[in-house]
């Protein structure tokens, strides 16, 4: 039966009345043909509960004042209730919508119910206001769109299926959002939205997911699947996020998406992502455990950034400014490049991302490498001061370029009791200094109040193997600051006999393991300066001998013998033989014996031995100051 009841106001007993006279005796079931209510008021309950309309119905700018029932009604044509007002509850639960559902322009005040509703045919819902709304295991079998809707208290669309374009651009979700186990088979837009609390978990998203543009509070995708590409571009999240073991079977597009706080990609998979960001974070990115199937370049801005026991199964490029790097237990199948990017990143539209507010420093730090195999890894501009390279594996192959910071050991004399020490400027890991502040004279070291287990033996092994790969790119007056460690922490490891570490202790304190020119030229000085006084108070005879000689004649045969008298040993008061003379003799032989010359000078005993111990020991403080010129200006 065709109805038109426009501008009808109706009353529980009214419409009560109307559904009995259209009402199927067989089955008990409330049918109408074509419809209209257009303008009509419902000023008590209205209940359409399995109301079967046939034809066209017509809700056009109704208003509900009380509770709106149409649970399992069926709508075989087209349905409107474009600019109607539903004062209460309007409840549609099972309803199944085969024709056209629009619902443009409608005010929901209370809670809206679509729960296991089918629309077969394209839905409506455009800059519609709902209070709080449900769309639990609702089909949408064609088109839907929400744009410019409002959604004031919690929304739910959980295990919701959309099988074709959905579209929720420009909407507004002031509340929780959830689609967890939603089924987006054909293209989702949330482009300009704005989702307080958003809930996407185990949501499947079977073609493209645009979400570019939108605004987040807290946006939960863990297991959320991404079958097509995933479009983040300039997505802003203002409180944590998470995309925990989520999978990116395409691109993942967050070209100037800015996180707020921190986000989340632990064990995230990206399996044919080629880029993904710049990102900018104020807080910290996760991508503990995470997965790179293909070839990527990462290009991130945060305050942390963690890759434990993530994996590149292909060729890396990380992009970094400002953050601190953990790559502890990464695993790089092929070769990796870290770098610091001097520039600021910029957005898809070219603009320059500010990233300013992150921090004051601008290069990589490279907080950890334990438990790494850095044999493809290859470092650009990071800042090592801070990194951990215990247990890093094939460390030897590590590529490190461009200026590469490391921690350096104090400056100038540091004194602690009686003991003076005087520290010479080198590059030292992290570990060294965690180790000097909890040793005995920690003072001039950063004291550190975290304990660390690294040993001697351990650091010595870490330094012995980034000096080989200093040396293997040829670079090596750097290397000698690790020779200088390694030998450093042999000296102070306790585990080493005793003999050797007190042959050490004489290396480093003649001439810095042999990287200390001025240390051994020092000591040079002091000898040569102990050799001439020697010699001139001891070692000089009182007066140069004479030689005598005396001939015999035997018929006609002439004997000549000659004699040198035995040098006389210098006599009298100390002072009287410190001559210009004496000093001038004595600094020949000093000199001829720093080469292994002797200089022909008659000596007395004692100035014998004296010059046979220079000519022994001034050569080798010689032979080490140019051994230490020689490895800091080595090619």
């Amino acid at each position: 039966m065709d109805v038109n009841f426009s501008g009808t106001t109706f009353t529980a007993e009214l419409l009560s009345q109307l559904l009995d006279s259209v009402r199927d005796p067989e089955t008990g079931r409330a049918g109408f043909g074509s419809a209209k209510f257009t303008g009509a008021v419902f000023s008590e309950a209205a209940n359409f509960s399995s109301v079967h309309f046939l034809g066209e119905a017509t809700f056009h700018r109704t208003r509900f004042l009380e509770d709106a029932q149409f649970g399992g009604a069926k709508f075989q044509s087209k349905i409107e209730f474009g600019d109607s007002e539903f004062k209460k509850e309007c409840r549609f639960e099972g309803a199944r919508f085969h024709g056209v559902a629009i619902f443009n322009n409608t005010t929901i005040e209370g809670a809206a119910s679509f729960t296991n509703c089918t629309f077969s045919s394209m839905a409506e819902f455009r800059a519609l206001q709902f209070s709080r709304a449900s769309f639990v295991q609702a089909i949408f079998g064609d088109r839907c769109a929400f744009t410019q809707s409002t959604f004031n208290k919690r929304t739910k669309f959980t295990n919701a299926q959309f099988a074709r374009t959905a579209d929720f651009s420009s909407s507004s979700f002031h509340s929780l959002a959830q689609f967890v186990s939603a089924k987006f088979h054909s293209v989702v837009t949330f482009s300009e939205a704005s989702i307080s609390e958003a809930f996407f978990s185990s949501a499947t998203f079977d073609r493209e997911a645009d979400f570019h543009n939108t605004v987040f509070g807290r946006a939960v995708f863990s297991e959320a699947l991404f079958s097509a590409s995933a479009n983040f571009d300039n997505t802003r999240f203002t409180r944590k996020s998470y995309f925990t073991d989520s999978v990116f079977s395409k691109a993942a597009l967050f070209r100037g998406a800015k996180f707020h706080q921190d986000v989340h990609f632990v064990r995230a998979a990206f399996e044919r992502a080629k880029r993904m960001g710049p990102i900018i974070s104020h807080g910290c990115i996760v991508f503990s455990g995470a997965t790179f199937e293909r070839p990527i370049i990462l290009e991130l801005s945060a305050v942390d950034l963690s890759f434990q026991q993530a994996e590149w199964s292909s060729t890396g490029v990380l992009r970094v400014r400002h953050a601190k790097v953990d790559l502890s237990g990464a695993y790089f199948s092929s070769n990796m490049v870290v770098a610091t990017m001097p520039n600021p990143f910029r957005n898809a539209e070219g603009s320059a991302l500010d990233d300013s507010p992150i921090s004051e420093s601008l290069p990589a730090k490279i907080t950890s490498l334990q438990g790494t195999d850095v044999a493809k890894l290859l470092l650009v501009d990071a800042d090592l001061r801070e990194c951990r390279f215990a247990g890093a594996m094939h460390l030897d192959q590590i590529r490190l370029e461009g200026e590469c910071q490391f921690s350096n050991s104090p400056r100038g004399i540091q004194v602690n009791g009686w003991r003076i020490t005087r520290w010479t400027p080198r590059r030292v890991l992290a570990e060294e200094v965690e180790w000097r502040s909890t040793s005995q004279s920690p003072r001039g070291w950063s004291i550190n109040t975290s304990a660390t287990s690294t040993t001697p033996a351990a650091l010595s092994a870490n330094y012995r193997h980034l000096r080989k790969s200093f040396e293997d790119s040829k670079n090596e007056p750097d290397a000698a600051d690790f020779y200088y460690g390694e030998m450093e922490m042999r000296r102070n490891d306790r585990t080493r006999p005793r003999s050797e570490r007190y042959l050490l202790a004489i290396y480093c304190l003649v001439s810095g393991y042999g990287l200390r020119a001025g240390r051994a030229l020092v000591w040079l000085a002091f000898t040569i300066v102990a050799t001439l006084t020697g010699l001139v108070f001891w070692g000089l005879p009182s007066q140069a001998p004479m030689t005598v000689s005396n001939g015999v004649i035997h018929g006609r045969t002439f004997e000549e013998v000659t004699k040198t008298p035995k040098p006389v040993n210098p006599s009298g008061p100390i002072h009287d033989r410190a001559t210009l003379q004496r000093f001038e003799k004595g600094f020949r032989v000093v000199v001829n014996s720093v080469a292994f010359r002797s200089s022909g000078q008659v000596l007395t005993t004692s100035g014998t031995y004296i010059e046979m111990s220079s000519r022994i020991i001034e050569p080798v403080f010689l032979g080490l100051a140019v051994l230490a010129i020689r490895s800091r200006i080595k090619r």
